[in-house]
């Protein structure tokens, strides 16, 4: 059977109509529709999501039938009469899952991996599914199956799907925060048996037990950010699949990218390497049959060199979905009397389809159109350090930056998930609504043109998404004040929504916008609320505004990131950090300022950048000066005592006389730093960077530990200078 893609959309739904449609379509499957889910046979099917897809244009008169290929949408669990070239690991997972119910003590836990492209979502919806359906476990002649997908909040998910088992309510919401409650406590074992005790409640259990279907299991560490929440999850799943009732069993499909990522949960990682499935790649016939057999079912025999040429330019390579979209654009080719061969040669081959398309779309916008369409791409993709960026669901809020555009930023989406393309997959969520994803990574790995603005615009696109998720956190918690951004990340904030009049591809969305304003909005009136309260008292009212201007006036000197000298800065900084305001500087720019006798200890100032900066005699003892940037800087005289200079850049800074007494310098730079009749006490330069004999040998030095390229003279020096130092 054909495997194509590793889940290229969410867990497909469907309504009421498209079930009904499904069926008509499918008739060598047993599916029916009911309440609250579907029937594959002897298998209730529950689906956490609704795909919604636009209207497939009439075929032309006296033209072939409905295309049997699929694209880069995935095979789904209604799918099953035209999915081929599988059978042979379809037989395998069914194996595998039915011994795992005969074993007494074993975890009834399935997990499925491969590569993005390897197929894993239509081999187990499409092809695993069906034939539970058809043939069920021995002793198991009936079973509920729950189709999920974590996202941002698994524990949700895993609830809604029980709910709506429990209600017969396709949106239980009340229930659903009743059972998250349920699956997050753990007993007095420290278990997570929420998801056990639920399932045993429900009615004839023992005869039709439940069975977890998790797909894109990888999305539990790359879209989940709160780790108790992921314990929790994963914790569940563990418990009730270990249950030796067998009421309950799991299935996981996962990217094998992030096999590492389930060392955070070492049980799991364990059944991952003990009873894990690795998906194969489909072999020369496999993918014969995944090209032939579709088109013979619906009427036309490909011919055989053209399946051949099919078949070398698929084998060996993550490309069934690129093979499922170039054997689509081939039929649709037929329906207008063009040859497949011709076809497949205009498509530049099986790897040319996909991104040809795409850009000629693109490129049939104008410009303004084509802006919001780089945007549009650039929200679905999920920036991910050391691996490859994977998609993301967003939500149709999200991609439209003002209300005059949404019908524009409608109009390209659909132009992007038309059924002769397909490369966005919208579905509806019943807790965030309506949604958009990128079909399948395929689609982020073969076109150029994407790759390009992701390298581009790869900073913005991190600091978007940070500011996103903490408005997505802020409506989570019905707006409460207590979630809006304060301090450097407002400031940081509102700079970023100010650039984006430049930057539009990265533009905030309306509620990330909301979310800004109504964070300076809560600040603004904290301001005014103390000026009120204040007014009946001239003198003192008055000094609360001008406290709070001086404190404005400095917010906004320190938001510049430049290095022109500002002679007021000193004592409007030494204000700030005295009246108890704000002593975190960190990542501030002070580069060419002159802050000679500045006094600011047990302060914060990590990444900051002193550059060419004057700081004589100022005083930075007991402070955090952690990766800060002192090349070129003045500090003769400077108090560093106890300060944590760690990785602190000192390259070329003249630092006579000045008192490091007990600094912490782990990896500090100080090449061609001047250290003449500075005090180096009870400090370790062992591992710091540049430091040679002559700098050592201008400072006033006791009770040290030298680098390993001055180890000849370290026995002899270390405690060269106490007696001098004892006057200081």
């Amino acid at each position: 059977m054909q495997n194509h893609s590793d889940r290229d959309v969410v867990s497909p739904s469907h309504s009421t109509n498209q079930i009904q449609q499904d069926i008509g379509k499918n008739s060598g499957q047993a599916i029916s529709q009911m309440i609250g889910g579907m029937a594959i046979g002897q298998l209730t099917v529950y689906l956490s999501q609704v795909q919604t897809q636009l209207e497939t244009p009439p075929t032309p008169a006296n033209k072939l039938g409905a295309n049997p290929y699929q694209g880069l949408l995935a095979f789904r669990e209604t799918d099953g009469d035209r999915f081929f070239g599988r059978d042979k690991q379809i037989e395998q997972l069914w194996q595998r899952f039915r011994d795992l119910h005969e074993q007494k003590s074993a975890v009834r836990m399935l997990p499925i991996y491969g590569p993005s492209g390897s197929g894993k979502s239509s081999l187990v919806l499409a092809g695993l599914i069906p034939k539970l359906g058809a043939q069920p476990l021995p002793g198991r002649n009936q079973a509920r199956l729950v189709v999920l997908v974590p996202g941002t909040h698994p524990v949700e998910a895993l609830a809604a799907m029980l709910a709506r088992i429990a209600t017969n309510d396709p949106t239980p919401v009340s229930k659903t925060r009743e059972l998250t409650q349920e699956i997050i406590q753990q007993n007095n074992h420290q278990e997570y048996d929420g998801l056990r005790r639920i399932a045993d409640v429900f009615p004839d259990i023992a005869l039709s037990p439940l069975i977890v279907l998790v797909d894109q299991f990888e999305e539990v560490y790359t879209l989940c950010k709160d780790k108790a929440e992921r314990d929790a999850f994963v914790g569940n799943l563990l418990c009730a699949a270990a249950e030796q009732s067998k009421r309950v069993s799991v299935i996981l499909t996962l990217r094998s990218d992030f096999l590492g990522e389930t060392q955070q949960h070492p049980c799991l990682n364990k059944l991952f390497s003990e009873q894990g499935f690795l998906v194969p790649i489909m072999q020369p016939e496999d993918l014969e049959a995944a090209i032939v057999r579709p088109s013979a079912q619906a009427g036309y025999q490909l011919n055989s060199a053209v399946v051949q040429l099919l078949v070398e330019q698929t084998q060996g390579r993550e490309a069934l979905p690129l093979l499922q979209f170039a054997l689509t654009r081939i039929w649709e080719g037929l329906q207008n009397n063009i040859e497949p061969a011709e076809t497949l040669e205009n498509l530049g081959g099986v790897g040319g389809a996909l991104a040809g398309e795409a850009q000629r779309l693109y490129k049939s916008l104008n410009v303004e159109d084509q802006a919001i369409a780089r945007r549009i791409f650039l929200a679905l993709v999920q920036i991910e350090e050391g691996t490859k960026n994977i998609r993301r669901r967003a939500a149709l809020s999200e991609l439209i930056a003002d209300d005059k555009e949404a019908t524009t930023v409608r109009a390209i989406i659909n132009l992007f998930a038309a059924p002769g393309v397909r490369f966005l997959a919208t579905f509806s969520d019943e807790q965030s609504g309506e949604m958009i994803e990128v079909a399948h990574e395929a689609m982020i790995r073969n076109w150029g043109q994407l790759q390009e603005w992701l390298t581009e615009c790869q900073e913005n696109l991190r600091k978007k998404r940070k500011i996103e998720q903490a408005a997505e956190d802020w409506v989570d918690q019905d707006k409460s004040q207590e979630y809006v951004l304060q301090g450097r990340s407002l400031r940081d904030a509102r700079e970023f929504m100010q650039g984006q009049k430049v930057y539009r591809e990265t533009a905030l969305s309306s509620l990330a916008k909301e979310f800004v304003i109504a964070s300076w909005r809560r600040q603004r009136r904290g301001i005014f609320k103390l000026i009120a309260l204040f007014a009946i008292f001239p003198i003192i009212g008055t000094l609360t505004i001008v406290h709070f201007s001086i404190l404005g006036w400095t917010e906004s000197i320190l938001a510049r990131r430049d290095c022109h000298p500002t002679p007021i800065l000193k004592g409007l900084l030494e204000y700030m950090n005295n009246s108890g305001y704000k002593n975190n500087f960190s990542n501030i720019y002070l580069c060419h300022k002159n802050l000679n006798d500045i006094k600011l200890t047990n302060t914060i100032f990590e990444k900051a950048t002193f550059k060419d900066a004057e700081l004589n005699r100022a005083r930075f003892d007991n402070s955090n000066l952690v990766g800060a940037n002192f090349t070129n800087a003045s500090l003769v005289g400077a108090n560093l005592q106890k300060a944590i200079l760690w990785n602190a850049d000192l390259q070329d800074a003249n630092l006579e006389s000045a008192n490091l007494e007990g600094s912490d310098l782990e990896s500090a730079n100080f090449k061609n730093t001047k250290l003449k009749n500075a005090i180096l006490k009870n400090v370790n330069l062992n591992n710091v960077i540049g430091l040679d004999e002559q700098q050592i040998r201008e400072a006033l030095i006791c009770g040290i530990k030298l680098p390993q390229n001055l180890a000849e003279i370290s026995k002899k020096i270390e405690n060269r200078d106490c007696k001098i130092l004892r006057n200081y």
